[in-house]
């Protein structure tokens, strides 16, 4: 059987949640069966995933010199997508990873025939905190639901803040969960001393755990006040924070400021975020705004307690008992409070998440038979 070419789009592959989740189905995928290459932008910078992608066997385009910064950079946007599918237009599904600023991938993937062209909503808010950008955010929804030919979203409320209601209730549209590699997270002791061990920390200490980039979207502003509020109960506490970003200086400054330099641990970017949770005991994570936030899957799926932002974090991301909503208008002595009540011992149930579809193994098969069934690719000629 031929090899099915599939293009995904997706900005630049900094390392984030959108990322992660799609370099994990490129590991899966049946090279056999689908061909996978990447279509990015050029933001000026290259990334480490990247060289990944290529010794995976993907091959990796970038539109050179594109980055939108202003209204009349689609004119080029236009050209530079128009000269690329001219020349690569033997896919027969092109994949967009990103919000409707980016419509016109699936544009000219149209006008050069490509049959299955699939828009994918992964949050539930524009990332530019600017009103001008917004606003022509919302206006190019149109154009992005009229290039595309079926709809997925991570969750229910990123399908309908992306797409709309009607397109949500429609055939077209399938909720993708954001499924992980659950073997790699099911609670491991021996892994949790090794870590504990080596980053200095002590049997009765309680461990708090975040992982996510620094940005305004994450809310590590809240997160450090909460966690000062945890450190004035119980002062047998850390703060473990897993990622990189913009905002990472501002944070520190404040921890310094706050006098928790020894209680709050940077651990910067790390591969491996299945073992650094085994090392946590609560997971805390008070997103301002999240399509779905698949480091919950991960972290429920280690056993952790956790606690996140009720009204923001959709519901397809409580998928056990261990997932605890807290609204973001509570102060962070509330919040505090709340987590410290509950109990913290580790859930080692091999079965904590029943849900086979958070399984990647379950996901990337779906994806590989919807890309591959030639009943769609004829139809959509």
């Amino acid at each position: 059987m031929e090899s099915v070419k599939v293009l995904y789009f997706v900005d630049r592959l900094l390392i984030g949640g959108i990322q992660k989740l799609i370099m994990d189905w490129a590991t899966t995928f049946d090279k056999n069966l689908i061909q996978l290459d990447f279509l990015l932008l050029d933001d000026g910078t290259h990334y480490e995933l990247e060289e990944t992608l290529k010794k995976l066997g993907c091959n990796v385009y970038k539109l050179k010199g594109m980055w939108i910064r202003k209204p009349t950079d689609f004119i080029k946007y236009a050209k530079l997508l128009d000269d690329f599918f001219r020349e690569h237009h033997d896919y027969k599904v092109v994949h967009l990873h990103s919000s409707s600023k980016n419509y016109m991938v699936l544009k000219y993937a149209k006008k050069y025939n490509i049959p299955i062209r699939i828009a994918h909503s992964h949050n539930i808010d524009f990332q530019s905190k600017n009103p001008m950008k917004k606003i022509i955010g919302n206006l190019l929804k149109k154009s992005l639901i009229k290039y595309s030919t079926d709809y997925f979203a991570c969750s229910e409320l990123a399908g309908k803040w992306l797409f709309g209601k009607d397109i949500v209730n429609s055939k077209m549209f399938k909720i993708i969960h954001n499924s992980i590699d659950l073997e790699k997270f099911k609670y491991n002791e021996n892994i949790r001393k090794k870590l504990r061990d080596e980053l200095y920390i002590e049997d009765d200490e309680i461990v708090i755990g975040h992982v996510g980039r620094f940005t305004n979207q994450k809310n590590h502003t809240f997160l450090i006040d909460i966690f000062n509020e945890i450190n004035k109960i119980n002062n047998r506490s850390k703060l473990l924070l897993v990622g990189t970003g913009p905002l990472e200086n501002e944070i520190k400054e404040k921890v310094t400021r706050l006098r928790l330099e020894d209680r709050v641990i940077f651990l910067g970017f790390k591969s491996n975020i299945n073992e650094y949770m085994q090392a946590m005991d609560i997971f805390v994570f008070p997103s301002l705004y999240e399509g779905l936030g698949i480091v919950l899957i991960e972290a429920q799926a280690s056993g952790l307690k956790c606690f996140t932002s009720k009204d923001v974090v959709p519901y397809e991301a409580n998928i056990s008992e261990n997932l605890n909503y807290i609204s973001l208008n509570d102060s962070a002595v509330i919040w505090a409070n709340k987590i410290l009540e509950n109990t913290y011992n580790r859930d080692c149930n091999e079965n904590i998440i029943k849900n086979k579809e958070y399984d990647i193994n379950y996901t990337v098969k779906y994806l590989q038979d919807f890309y591959m069934k030639e009943e769609r690719i004829n139809e959509k000629n």
